[in-house]
């Protein structure tokens, strides 16, 4: 395995936030996974280093169509990270946003969608403070009411900025870094999400909170070396993800778990309440089998 990258030399294990399972909460072999689909993962290497994201044209179609044309053409190669407020965003782009236009089509606010008859839903909560009920879509946070469904910002949630003009966005999107800013919800086309390298993210630098994050230094700004889409990376560098499925039985009993604190170490035992964005999911990253040695994939 000499010949193979670091990370290629074992799976990895991440999480979407920092929260760790309980120990105990369950075995692993109860968990069925299913791959993250390779059109849809979003290469970003930047100074801190590389950061997977991935894209929802479920919820997004006409936004992911444009992000991926423009990562194909290589536009976001050299802009930088130029409006970052601590515990909130980290935002990027060629400052479109900042100057209220752009060259570049604007897109259809695409804040919330009807389900289609075969959206899957793992339900989380009723009576969320921010909509009816709670749940995930193919592993992303969402809410719903009677008639239509949302994703939620959750930390490391990538979406479009915009102006006052609900369909002025463009180009420029921020990520989510701190806590769920949950009022932005249906307000901000959410087309994606950090599912590797979010430790990469945390350390993108951060502007002034009394400047509104924006970095007017452009050599103290955290640039984008370059982006790219799967199909565009080379065998020795694209990696296989594969997400815990959040519609199967062991999932469910993750949320029970985390719903029901019968630990001892508590003194006060939590209500059995759930906020989405505190449910991780595990995310698995492997080497797609032709780069394992053929000696090693019998073993």
């Amino acid at each position: 395995m000499a010949g193979l990258p670091l990370r290629m030399q074992a799976a990895v294990w991440v999480f979407l936030t920092g929260l760790s399972l309980s120990a105990g909460v369950m075995a692993d072999d109860a968990l069925i996974w299913r791959q993250v689909d390779p059109e849809n993962l979003v290469y970003m290497d930047i100074g801190e280093g590389t950061v997977v994201m991935e894209l929802n044209p479920r919820f997004a179609p006409a936004t992911v169509k444009q992000f991926k044309r423009l990562v194909k053409d290589d536009f976001y190669r050299g802009l930088s990270f130029y409006r970052v407020i601590e515990g909130f965003v980290a935002q990027a782009g060629n400052e479109s946003d900042l100057q209220g236009s752009s060259k570049q089509p604007s897109l259809p606010p695409e804040f919330d969608q009807k389900p289609g008859d075969d959206w899957p839903w793992a339900s989380v909560q009723t009576n969320d403070l921010f909509a009816p009920e709670t749940g995930f879509v193919d592993g992303f946070a969402a809410a719903r009411d009677t008639h239509r469904e949302w994703l939620t910002h959750c930390p490391g949630v990538v979406a479009m900025a915009r102006g006052e003009d609900p369909g002025s966005g463009s180009t420029d999107f921020y990520i989510v870094i701190g806590e769920a800013p949950r009022y932005l919800d249906r307000n901000l086309t959410i087309f994606g999400r950090v599912i590797d390298g979010m430790d990469v993210v945390q350390g993108i630098h951060r502007g002034r909170v009394e400047d509104n994050g924006i970095i007017e230094d452009d050599l103290a700004r955290s640039r984008i070396k370059r982006m790219r889409l799967a199909e565009q990376l080379d065998d020795n560098e694209r990696m296989d993800y594969y997400m815990v499925d959040t519609n199967s039985p062991g999932f469910e009993q993750v949320l029970e778990a985390r719903r029901n604190r019968t630990d001892k170490w508590f003194h006060h035992t939590p209500p059995r309440v759930l906020d989405v964005c505190q449910v991780p999911v595990r995310v698995r990253i492997e080497p797609p089998p032709s780069q394992v040695p053929e000696q090693l994939r019998e073993q």
